[in-house]
């Protein structure tokens, strides 16, 4: 058998169209899809950029404030994950998002060394994530039931650490 470009027989994607080809599941909105996903995508990286400056932390009061929003991030991309599903969609694994957030994982491994530079770049992070959440429930493709759904999640609607 011949496969794409980049893909092959343990290719996630592959294996997931496999599935769905002998589980077709309902057609939802893809557009809303698409949305839900790519913030869920952005809450990966929002999890993994504070894990990891929570990693570089010696305040371990502090440190454990920054482990608690990697779980509010976490929390919200399986709530996104739930959604997507219920439209039929699969959000994307761990291992399968983008970095969307200029100032995630990435930004933050790089300023590895300066305590305050990586807790800066968490700042401009929720900034950038919060941005990403009033463009989504800007879209014309959300009704009015999941743009409620989305204002629930949204990192703006609770205070968060």
């Amino acid at each position: 058998m011949s496969y794409p470009p980049f893909i092959s027989p343990r290719s996630p994607s592959y294996e997931r169209s496999i599935w769905e080809r002998k589980h077709p599941s309902s057609t939802g909105d893809p557009q809303v899809i698409v949305l839900f996903a790519r913030l869920s995508e952005a809450e990966q990286n929002a999890s993994e950029a504070c894990a990891k400056v929570a990693g570089l932390l010696m305040d371990r009061t502090v440190a454990a404030r920054v482990r608690d929003g990697a779980d509010v991030h976490r929390a919200r991309r399986e709530a996104l994950a739930e959604l997507i599903e219920a439209l039929g969609g699969s959000a994307p694994r761990p291992e399968e998002c983008r970095e969307f957030l200029p100032h995630g994982a990435q930004a933050i491994a790089r300023a590895e060394y300066d305590i305050d530079a990586a807790m800066a770049a968490l700042s401009v992070m929720r900034t950038e994530l919060s941005a990403a959440y009033v463009e989504a429930l800007g879209s014309p493709c959300l009704d009015d039931a999941r743009r409620a759904s989305l204002v629930e999640l949204a990192p703006f609607a609770r205070e968060e650490s």
